[in-house]
């Protein structure tokens, strides 16, 4: 069994594939074979230095993977040797080569990890990371938790920015679970795509009257900016004025130079460290090992488009087309084994 990985350097530098170690699991860890992870937005920011966290290089990153136990640590209960997972490794929050998932072979822990059955891990390594939309709605949003079958409606709605996003799509999903209608607002090319995902009202954000259409639609319950530029916090921002005022949670918090109303704000929210902070552990147990696993079960949770962009040579790649904006309505996927 050889690993390979790959690493990141140092900032701004051109990341390279090399060796790494076989990892030994400790307590409530487990060692897995990496089959696929899910590129996201947070990861060229890393590479580029753009996020401020203390990076200790050389250093393996990615977070939403899927893959197969290769072997247990102490503690581990829940899962063998042979399990089809997906799992939110941790390696960005840890600092920590061995959690990073952008390896053939790295370190998960037991806690954030859920059995995926039959599903293909491409799809699985995309759904580990709708535990970004579980905590933006039920832990920092204050909405009701999703239920499987979903509970009658509760007559409130959300408004989610971005809706045709991987966030985007996820949220939507969990909201409607959990008994609310979603007036979701993207490029209006995207409308059929969040449709068939649940969306009950969409609006165009490239409409001259997107702002006055959106408010028509509330009063909203909650706001949520799934992926939202500075010009589109401003629309946000005129949305929640016209209905008296209100708050939005943003994936980046508000842009520089952006003026929102005096009766408006914009937060954001670090989820990753929600999953790991003690106070949470209730929730996170229900999330990875009740609610995610019944979901999978049932397929009452869904995937936008894969796009497989290769191996792990391929990482870079991946992080030049989302830092350029160029993937819409799709997720980009790397598989450590991928063979052309």
């Amino acid at each position: 069994m050889a690993n390979e990985g790959y690493w990141l350097t140092g900032v701004g530098e051109q990341p390279k594939l090399g060796p790494a170690d076989v990892y030994e699991p400790g307590e409530g860890e487990m060692l897995i074979q990496v089959k696929a992870v899910a590129a996201q937005p947070g990861e060229w920011k890393m590479q580029e230095g753009l996020i401020p966290i203390r990076i200790k290089y050389p250093i393996i990153i990615g977070l939403s993977a899927s893959g197969i136990v290769e072997k247990t640590g102490p503690g581990v209960t829940r899962f063998k040797p042979g399990d089809r997972i997906l799992t939110n490794t941790t390696g960005v929050i840890r600092n920590d080569a061995r959690f990073g998932a952008y390896q053939r072979y790295c370190l998960v822990p037991e806690r954030l990890t859920s059995n995926i059955s039959d599903m293909s891990f491409e799809e699985a390594a995309n759904i580990a990371t709708s535990y970004t939309a579980m905590s933006a709605l039920v832990l920092h949003l204050g909405l009701n938790r999703p239920q499987i079958p979903s509970p009658a409606a509760t007559g409130e709605r959300i408004l989610i920015w971005g809706v045709s996003s991987s966030l985007g799509i996820f949220a939507t999903q969990l909201a409607t679970q959990a008994g609310y209608e979603v007036v979701g607002v993207a490029s209006g090319r995207h409308k059929e795509l969040a449709t068939q995902f649940g969306v009950a009202y969409f609006v165009d954000r490239t409409s001259a009257d997107v702002a006055s259409a959106a408010s028509s639609l509330g009063p909203f319950k909650a706001v949520l900016a799934a992926a939202d530029s500075a010009e589109d916090q401003v629309k946000i921002g005129a949305i929640l004025a016209a209905l008296g005022g209100g708050s939005f949670l943003s994936t980046m918090g508000v842009r520089a130079g952006v003026k929102l109303p005096d009766n408006v704000t914009g937060r954001f929210a670090q989820y990753i460290d929600d999953y790991l902070d003690e106070k949470n552990s209730e929730f996170t147990e229900w999330f990875w090992w009740n609610y995610l696993e019944k979901a999978l079960a049932k397929k009452r949770l869904a995937s936008i488009p894969l796009t497989v962009i290769g191996g792990l040579d391929k990482a870079g790649e991946a992080w030049r087309i989302l830092k350029k904006g160029e993937n819409h309505g799709t997720r980009l996927i790397i598989k450590p084994d991928y063979t052309a």
